[in-house]
Formats: structure tokens, sequence, C-alpha cells
């Protein structure tokens, strides 16, 4: 269930349109950067400086254009949070087994955090659509063209060169899969996705792929309010079709999902105790119990772990690294920004750009269940994470979105998408 329309083209005459491509060149090129540097070798300076560079040029973008370079527009909870969160960082790093490390990794956490506040400052519903709409194109050819350079057969896609293991490649396309649904025309939206969905699948990475799912069915759910007749017609007709092809191959489409999810694999099955999550979790939690005030150190806890490379679990990993307090701020900021996100999604003109938002924290929120890290820098789902949860503050009134809403259906009218004029061109349906 999406709202299409018949027009994906949108104004070029003002500042927060280039913002918008900016937003969608910055995301595309952090991933760019990480491929570069995965292929001449992730442990040099040329590699840190690359990465260094396609976080923060935005900086300079900002800093040089007719555009705000001072972030605004912020509730004090959220900037309250982000300044707790800061404080334990850096007071983290004085207990860090790498305290080198930790103090670098806030500071650059915290510089993209800047960069993230300057887009969200400077962007509306209209011009992130248009910054996904250039990362799903840039990144869906960044994506495919990797997993043509790295395909071996019978080996995960992204073990292929060993230039990124499997679980760090499928982020993108999990994000890219997600930023396609800003395509309001299916016949673009449908191929990225289908696209994104096959390389996911060959990765073999389970998180990515649930997190796709759980992140797509929020994105639609939040567009309910939006979605005309023949968008709940195109729903249901999907559903039968699926649901007919699964009784119908209901063996074949079981030992798939078997075979991907693993869940008979002695290494990754149930049996396995997730890969060893299990017991690695309680390692972290019980390296939490021992420093729960400062941690370990921010980006250090693999250092403290007796087994495994990392927790494989973002929410337990920072909880033992920058202690209760740190960690609470940050929750508190990602619930405030979802809620955030939530409120702006109820406004029908915001509908649009903002479901995708939600949906893609939303997927992020599951996947940090799995995946090394919560708050990060170094890839651009976890960018897109922190673009939805950072966003400026909206004073929503209720009363006032019922109200131009009845007056649309009063009329017989569409309520218009955010950035389009109100007039026949632009009708809304599904």
């Amino acid at each position: 269930m999406t709202s299409v329309i018949d027009q994906d083209d949108q104004p070029l005459d003002d500042n927060k349109t280039w913002v918008g491509l900016m937003l969608g060149l910055w995301l595309a090129g952090v991933f760019a950067g990480s491929l570069f540097g995965g292929v001449e070798g992730r442990r040099n300076h040329i590699y840190e400086a690359i990465m260094l560079m396609s976080l923060l040029w935005p900086v300079g973008y900002f800093a040089f254009s007719r555009n705000r370079f001072v972030p605004g527009g912020f509730s004090p909870g959220t900037i309250g949070g982000l300044t707790l969160f800061g404080l334990f960082c850096a007071l983290s790093s004085f207990v860090s087994r790498a305290p080198l490390e930790s103090a670098q990794y806030t500071v650059l956490t915290f510089l993209t955090i800047m960069v993230v506040l300057q887009f969200n400052t400077n962007l509306d519903a209209i011009h992130y659509e248009t910054g996904l709409k250039v990362y799903a194109v840039l990144g869906s050819i960044l994506v495919c063209g990797f997993a043509l350079y790295d395909y071996v057969p019978g080996v995960r896609l992204g073990g292929g060169k060993g230039v990124l293991n499997p679980a760090a490649f499928a982020l993108t396309p999990a994000s890219v899969f997600m930023a396609a649904m800003m395509f309001r025309r299916a016949i673009i939206r449908i191929p990225i996705l289908v696209a994104m969905g096959v390389v996911i699948y060959l990765t073999g990475a389970r998180a990515s792929a649930v997190a796709a799912l759980i992140g797509l069915g929020a994105t639609l759910y939040a567009r309910r309010r939006i979605a005309g007749a023949d968008g709940y017609m195109v729903l249901f007709f999907c559903l039968f079709a699926g649901g007919g092809v699964v009784a119908y191959y209901g063996d074949a489409v079981l030992r798939g999902a078997s075979d991907f999810f693993a869940i008979q694999d002695r290494h990754r099955g149930l049996e396995s105790g997730g890969s060893g999550r299990l017991e690695t979790w309680k390692i972290t939690w019980d390296l939490f119990l021992a420093h729960p005030i400062l941690g370990v150190g921010f980006r250090a806890h693999e250092a403290a772990l007796k087994i495994n490379t990392s927790a494989h679990n973002g929410y337990l990993a920072l909880l033992a690294e920058i202690g209760v307090i740190g960690f609470a701020a940050i929750c508190f900021a990602t619930l405030a920004g979802l809620r955030n996100i939530w409120r702006r999604n109820q406004d029908p003109p915001e509908t649009f750009s903002y479901s995708v938002l939600f949906g893609l924290a939303c997927g992020y929120c599951v996947l940090a269940v799995f995946e090394r890290y919560f708050i990060n820098a170094g890839n651009p789902t976890s960018l897109l994470f922190l673009l939805g949860i950072l966003s400026s503050s909206y004073s929503y009134d209720a009363s006032d979105c019922d109200q131009r809403r009845d007056e649309y259906e009063e009329d017989g009218r569409e309520m218009p998408v955010a950035g389009f004029a109100d007039d026949n061109r632009f009708q809304v349906r599904i």
C-alpha cells in the first residue's frame, strides 16, 4: 500500500532542493568510500582519510552555501539527550582500554551528528524525498555493481573477494530498499525493491532481511491515511497472489526460508544459540554490571570481550561502553525522535516522506538487536537512522490536521502531497 502520484518531478529553484541533492550524494558517497577502502585495505591511513572526507564534506557545503550553518529548531529534550550522551562518551574514554580510539570515535560521531542536524535544519518533507530518491538510484547502482564484482557461486555475497563481510554489506541494500519507497511511480520503485531484495537474499544476512521487511511494513502502515481505494486493491491483490504462490509451492518456500534463516545450521541455527550470540550477550551484560556508570569505553567493548569479535547487539554494546546514564540519554533522544517522526507523519501533506523515515527508523531499531553498533557513522543506513530520530521539532495540532483533511474530503479533493500545488495534476492514488 503505497502512495503514488502521476508526477515524480519536483521544483529545482530553491536552496532546499540542492540540500536534498547533497543529502543523496552524501549517503551514497559514504558507501562508495567504504567500498574503496575495503578494496584498498581497511587498516590504513588512506581509508581513514577517505571515510573522514566522505562523512564531513557537507560541513563545507553548509559553510559556503546560502543555507543555515548552525542547526536550530530542535527540542530541548533532544539537545539535552545528545549532550548527556556525548558527555558520557567522552568520560568513558578516560577508563577505556583503548582511550585514543574511544576519543577519536566520540569526536567523529558528534561531528557526524552535527552534519545530520545541519541537513535536518535545512530540509523539509519534499526535499527529504529528493535526497532519498538520489540515494536510492546511486545506492542501487553501487550495490548492484559491487554484487557483480564480488559474486562467487556458493559463497555468501559480500564474502567473495573479502572486501566487506556479508552482514556489513547487507546494511546498505536494506536502506536502499527502503529509500526506493520515496518513488511515486511503481515502474521505478519496484525494480529497485526487487534488485535489493535479491542482493539481501544472496548475502544471507537475516537481520537486514527482517529489518527491511519490518521497515516496509511500518511505511505501508504509516501511509494508510493517504491510501486510495485502488491502492488497497493492489495490496489485497499482492497478498492474494503471494498467498497463492506460497500455498502452491509451500514445500519449496519453507525449504528456502529455512535455508536462508539457517534454522537447522549447526553454526548459525537455533542450536548454535544464534551463532553464539546468546552467550556473548550474557558476557556483555556482565561487562555492564561490572562498569555501570562510565562503561568500558565508547566503541571499545570488543577489547574487553573474551569471546567473539563483538557483542552483536548494538544496545548491549553501547550500554557496556558508556554506562547506564549515557545509554538512557540516547534512548530518550531516540524515542523522542520516533515520536516526532510519527507526529509529522500524521499531517497528510508530510505523510509520504516521513512514512519512509519512520519505516527506516523502525527497521534499524530491529537491526540493532543483532548488529555491532546502535549509534554508528560508518554506513548510510546508520546515518539515515540518525537523520530520522534527530529531525527538527514539530508542533503537531491534531485538530488542525483533521480540519484540513475534512475540508478536502468535503470538497471531494485529495490531500496535497507536501511540496506540490493543489491541482488536478497531482491526484494521490496508490
